[in-house]
């Protein structure tokens, strides 16, 4: 085959050196640019366009060697380290509940061996299902996910039963939502005080179903992260205002929601029964003492001394939620600390572990991305390990490790991480080529002045 005196000839046998179907598109259009430029300089020189675009081609080298040089230097990066984690800690705690959970047969009918093993492999499913995503298809669709996860949560909250006055499904929907809104506000990006007004109320939608179902843990984990996200959103010069300004509105709205949640919890006295819960007049805090009754006749290794207890009472019969949320507590207590202490630490360890790696993450989109599932991670660990020491505030599960539905869900999302992580190499070259449709901005938010360095914004029609 003769050398290629055209670009397009050129592009197309380079292209043909890519493997990664991702990356093709990004990479040709990049070497596009470099032919362009060459051409451009020779036809200055006083070449003709056609002897040009020759001469650019020729310098630029052998279309093989320079194809295969850009396959090698852009190629997913495997993540077979977290990934073997994450499949082995769901593993074990699809174990620990058949195994621990065996004694209570008698007193539950709801501790189902098979149900277990399904949710694991369903969730294994999700994870490799997810973990090959092409997630800049999300962000391209970050309008239409928003939209289907707002109108599941309002199906869901429709037609879900409600068990002791919680919407049942919504729960589950809502542990969407972190990764939903920061989506939202990849669709947001690239605007003025419009488009982060846009982002800001896009959040007010999934908050109202979090209250409705009611999630208190959907709402804090919705809060938190997208506090988080939006915050480095506007330090990464995602929208055209002033950062200082920004941030103090950002910050300003986050201390008020969280003074609001602290008056409502201070005058119910969650606060006071969540630091002693023998205080609770109306006896909630049966499960807390609980706990911690448990906690107390935990030994280092091996089961904790039965005299500690209720006289006379199984364990399995004086924790309520032993079985699920408290798992963490049956290991405390039927294994000792030493076994609780490495099942935390290897939590932990995953977490810290994808942390770092997306640190590393050069794709900004990519990096909010993986830490719209890390953070609330990290939150809902820290929680289920307070949870599990009998300071009861809302229910968490711990994750990777509770759940059947809940384990398929902690899987899909970290693959979703890992997904992202794999394809850096791409992710950061989509960063300036992830665009999408015109936002439709009402005019009287175009002439917002409080976050312009000089004046009233200048309306655009289309942002």
């Amino acid at each position: 085959m003769g050398k290629p005196e055209t670009m397009e000839a050129y592009l197309a046998a380079a292209g043909e050196q890519l493997r990664w179907r991702r990356a093709r598109p990004l990479v040709l259009r990049e070497l596009g640019r470099h032919l362009e430029d060459q051409r451009d300089a020779f036809v200055q020189e006083g070449h003709s366009p056609e002897e040009a675009e020759r001469l650019a081609v020729e310098e630029m080298g052998d279309p093989e060697i320079v194809g295969a040089e850009l396959d090698a230097l852009h190629r997913p990066r495997p993540q077979w380290g977290p990934l073997t984690m994450i499949v082995l800690l769901a593993l074990l705690g699809g174990f620990l509940r058949v195994w621990l959970t065996a004694a209570g047969a008698p007193y539950y009918d709801d501790i189902d061996p098979v149900r277990t093993a399904l949710a694991v492999l369903l969730g294994t499913g999700g994870l490799i299902g997810m973990y090959f995503l092409d997630c800049a298809v999300l962000v391209r669709r970050a309008g239409a996910v928003y939209l289907l996860a707002l109108a599941a949560g309002i199906f869901s909250l429709i037609h879900s039963p409600n068990i002791s006055n919680v919407s049942y499904y919504t729960r589950y929907v809502v542990l969407c939502y972190p990764v939903v809104y920061v989506l939202w506000v990849c669709r947001c990006r690239g605007g003025g005080a419009g488009r982060l007004l846009l982002a800001l109320a896009g959040g007010v939608p999934l908050a109202v179903v979090c209250i409705l179902a009611p999630s208190v843990t959907g709402l804090l984990l919705l809060l938190l992260t997208g506090f988080i996200v939006l915050l480095m959103a506007i330090r990464m010069g995602w929208f055209h205002v002033s950062r200082g300004k920004a941030t103090v509105l950002i910050c300003g709205l986050a201390a008020v929601m969280a003074g609001g949640t602290l008056s409502v919890i201070t005058s119910v006295g969650r606060f006071m029964f969540f630091l002693h819960p023998e205080t609770d007049p109306s006896g909630r805090g049966y499960q807390a003492l609980a706990i911690r009754q448990a906690v107390a006749a935990a030994r280092w290794v091996g089961e904790g001394s039965g005299e500690a207890l209720e006289p006379f009472t199984p364990y399995e019969r004086m924790v309520p939620g032993w079985s699920r949320d408290l798992l963490l507590t049956t290991v405390l207590y039927k294994l000792g600390w030493l076994a609780c202490l490495v099942l935390v630490a290897a939590l932990a360890g995953l977490l810290v572990w994808l942390l770092v790696r997306c640190r590393r993450q050069r794709s900004q989109w990519g990096r909010l991305l993986a830490l719209a599932v890390l953070i609330p991670f990290g939150l809902q660990l820290f929680g289920s390990v307070v949870l599990n020491l009998g300071f009861v505030l809302t229910s968490v599960h711990v994750p990777l490790l509770v759940g059947n539905l809940h384990t398929v869900m902690d899987l899909t999302f970290l693959c979703l991480t890992l997904s992202v992580l794999r394809g850096d190499a791409a992710g950061r070259m989509e960063d300036a080529a992830v665009t999408e449709k015109p936002l439709r901005i009402p005019l009287f938010v175009r002439y917002i002045p409080i976050f312009s360095c000089g004046g009233t914004l200048t309306p655009q029609g289309a942002l």
